[in-house]
């Protein structure tokens, strides 16, 4: 008799972003700046593809744990393809690849039609595991910012998405936040640091991709749950701005969110794959100016 021995995927992964929350207190998406790198998305150094959701906190947690100086990954296939070998000792990272299939299902005695989704491992290695490459990036590629450069840097993905989508943005009082009923953004006047004002700027901006008539994502009457899911969508969200702009990200506000996270993390699987998935719909959504891919 055969059993079923695909491993649980969505189990695994989970798994090990509890262990790196409880044991060493630190959020996957925060992996970029425990290096003294610059930060950004990682990619595919043969497409030149960006990896996306999950993906990107498995790879931004191996290069914490590893202390990777480089963005860029390859396959094995690729790596030889290059030209390059993989060293002498170096473990593979696993990336997810998800495939969405078209099944019939009955129901109510009626067959219907439903996408269910396929995932499977695949393996990476970073550019730092591997020899031979040529014209491998000395450091990684993420655009360049002068500190001061930053809010308009912020401002200009903004504008364009604001124009577009009818988003307002007023500044005055001391808190941030997004209102659905008035679709406006908050913004106190002062802010630590430059940082810190993309930061926040960016976490609202992903708030508000979730109304009805833009990503559809908000859920009424909200539950604890549904909560948490929006916090670490915008916190995502906002990871992903921070490390595309290269530059280090801090959400102090939100770090009550970290216990309600690790609950529903613990209780639900496919929570952190739904929450990075909905965050980078929202980032690439925004900086298409409000248009869905």
């Amino acid at each position: 008799m055969k059993t079923n021995t695909q491993p649980d995927i969505q189990q695994i992964v989970t798994d090990s972003i509890i262990a790196l929350i409880e044991e060493k207190g630190l959020m996957p998406w925060q992996c970029p700046w425990q290096n003294d790198q610059v930060p950004s998305l990682p990619y595919n150094w043969s497409t030149k593809a960006q990896y996306s959701g999950v993906n990107v906190l498995m790879l931004w947690m191996r290069t914490m744990e590893s202390g990777y100086k480089k963005n860029a990954w390859l396959t094995f296939n690729q790596a030889k393809k290059l030209g390059g070998r993989i060293i002498k000792g170096e473990k593979a990272t696993s990336c997810i690849f998800v495939k969405p299939i078209e099944v019939d299902e009955e129901e109510n005695g009626e067959i219907i039609q439903k996408t269910v989704y396929c995932r499977k491992f695949f393996s990476v290695f970073n550019l730092d595991q591997i020899e031979g490459l040529k014209d491998i990036p000395s450091t990684v590629v993420s655009p360049q910012h002068d500190k001061s450069e930053l809010t308009d840097a912020i401002n200009m993905i903004a504008n364009q998405y604001c124009e577009q989508t009818g988003v307002k943005v007023k500044h005055g009082g001391s808190v941030a936040v997004y209102s659905p009923a008035s679709d406006l953004i908050r913004l106190p006047t002062s802010f630590r640091d430059e940082s810190s004002f993309v930061s926040t700027f960016a976490h609202e901006l992903i708030h508000s991709t979730g109304i009805k008539s833009r990503l559809d994502r908000f859920k009424y009457p909200r539950t604890k749950e549904d909560y948490a899911k929006e916090e670490l969508c915008a916190e995502l969200g906002a990871a992903f701005f921070c490390a595309e702009l290269g530059i280090q990200g801090e959400h102090h506000q939100h770090a009550s969110y970290i216990n309600d996270w690790l609950g529903v993390l613990k209780n639900d699987k496919s929570f952190i794959f739904n929450a990075s998935s909905a965050a980078y719909k929202a980032y690439t959504y925004i900086k298409s100016g409000g248009i869905c891919k």
